[in-house]
């Protein structure tokens, strides 16, 4: 029902370093954000929260979500809403929870910029880290397909 998965193999695609560095460095906007904005809702320990479980998630997520439209195997529709659910408890169910606990009350203020924007930025940290290759790889196939944008509109 969804694609092949080996948790050796997602581990080592996760443990690439330009996947490592872009995590990195996008988990340190979000906790620099987290001083920068002030938003009560918006700390360091939620922007780990979020950023851990995009970064495990998101890839294979967007993975099935690829392969459910394009073979749509038996079920595929029941399989794209537990993919839904996925992105919804990753980008906008674990700062709900947390501010619950943190704040003391539910929804927090922020709760539909929230989601809209983590949502967004699930996506395409999905996108981006379901590439299984090294970062050249990724780079030369992204100038490969510049280069045929290109030529086709000349």
């Amino acid at each position: 029902m969804y694609p092949s998965f080996s948790l050796k193999y997602y581990s080592k695609e996760l443990s690439r370093p330009w996947k490592l560095i872009t995590f990195s460095v996008a988990l340190g906007y979000y906790i620099w954000g987290a001083y920068r904005y002030k938003c009560p809702t918006w700390d360091v320990p939620v922007s780990i929260i979020m950023s851990v479980l995009t970064y495990i998630f998101a890839p294979w997520t967007l993975k099935s979500v690829y392969y459910l439209i394009q073979k749509r195997p038996k079920h595929w529709v029941r399989s794209l809403v537990i993919c839904s659910i996925v992105i919804y408890v990753c980008a906008s169910g674990s700062y709900e929870l947390y501010n619950w606990w943190h704040l003391g009350y539910w929804p927090p203020p922020t709760y539909w910029v929230n989601l809209w924007y983590s949502s967004c930025a699930f996506i395409a940290a999905g996108i981006l880290w379901k590439f299984e290759g090294t970062l050249k790889e990724l780079l030369g196939g992204l100038l490969k397909d510049f280069k045929k944008v290109s030529e086709a509109k000349e």
